[in-house]
């Protein structure tokens, strides 16, 4: 038994997800990868405690899946491992459970990350929404009453956001005002958009980015220059400009900032890092979406207006000042 892996586990299970002794459990898994091997044993003995039943997804039928889920107790806790992403036919697991009324925790794409970033994500799982919730709330404040933020990136690089900015949507593992909780973990993250789209000018160092085969690509970092909310320039390498010319080519022939993101997971950063993209953005530092699609702020942009591309970069700041609160610093929060 890992001990440190174990005690993550069961916060998870406690803490943020409340079970108690009468919640039935269900762990569905596959052992496609060492590190769903490794959550899976370990929730396995998590689990030895509730009324609980553990499946490896591809020993299945669908439809024997399908029994099961039809079967389970109300507001049951389905826990989803996965090297890839659990596929069946018209039928999208964490959504569709959710609907139902059970609770989901869920790991996915787990196979994306490297043998040698195993560990960084398993310190990712560490129980730390006390943490989250002071700075979502610090954060949250400082936006509601400030109009701009900062990002300094050093050699004299400045991005600028002068604008009002939508409602935060956060991601700390606190589910206490939810009738049903679900979640993809690792979590740890706050995120708004400016209400001017066009009010984001500047330039700012980037030093990942999800490439097409939807992993994160590490590479030297450079420089993003942004005017009126979209990206104009960048010395970055072809796999970046590639991205660019594909959202360029569907999407009116710009690519628009959105997502203005604020990732608090501090066992991920610059210099502890997991491919998967989606888990990366919540690393203890900033990131911004490429491209018209938000599914949090849709009813933003008219229908008519063709959104497909929602890309993320990751950015290294030296700085971030909301107002004139200093919020981040040397690769932590000093608020």
């Amino acid at each position: 038994m890992n001990n440190q892996l174990h005690t993550h586990l069961q916060n998870i299970l406690t803490k943020n997800f409340k079970v108690n002794t009468n919640t039935f459990v269900l762990l569905v898994y596959d052992e496609q990868c060492d590190l769903a091997k490794q959550l899976s044993e370990e929730y396995k003995n998590v689990i030895k405690d509730y009324s609980h039943n553990a499946i490896n997804f591809n020993e299945h039928t669908e439809e024997e899946i399908l029994k099961i889920f039809e079967t389970l107790p109300p507001k049951s806790l389905v826990i989803l491992v996965q090297s890839s992403s659990f596929r069946m036919t018209k039928h999208r697991l964490r959504a569709d459970l959710f609907q139902h009324g059970h609770q989901v925790i869920e790991h996915s794409r787990l196979s994306f990350n490297k043998e040698e970033e195993k560990q960084t994500y398993l310190n990712s799982l560490q129980y730390d929404t006390p943490y989250y919730l002071t700075m979502c709330e610090k954060i949250e404040n400082l936006l509601t009453h400030n109009k701009l933020i900062t990002y300094e990136s050093g050699n004299g690089l400045t991005l600028v956001i002068d604008s009002a900015y939508e409602r935060p949507i956060k991601n700390t593992g606190d589910f206490s005002n939810q009738a049903t909780a679900s979640s993809g973990f690792p979590i740890g993250e706050i995120f708004t958009e400016a209400k001017e789209l066009d009010k984001i000018n500047g330039s700012i160092v980037v030093f990942a980015f999800p490439t097409t085969d939807h992993r994160t690509g590490w590479c030297e970092p450079f420089i993003v220059t942004i005017k009126d909310g979209c990206v104009i320039s960048h010395t970055g390498p072809a796999a970046f400009e590639e991205i660019l010319t594909q959202i360029k080519s569907e999407e009116g022939d710009k690519v628009q900032i959105r997502e203005i993101g604020f990732g608090l997971n501090r066992a991920l950063g610059f210099d502890k890092r997991i491919t998967e993209p989606t888990c990366f953005e919540r690393f203890a530092g900033a990131h911004f979406s490429l491209g018209l699609k938000h599914a949090m702020y849709r009813k933003k942009i008219s229908k008519k207006v063709y959104q497909k591309y929602h890309v993320d970069i990751f950015c290294k700041v030296d700085k971030i000042t909301i107002g004139n609160t200093r919020i981040y610093e040397g690769g932590i929060y000093v608020l």
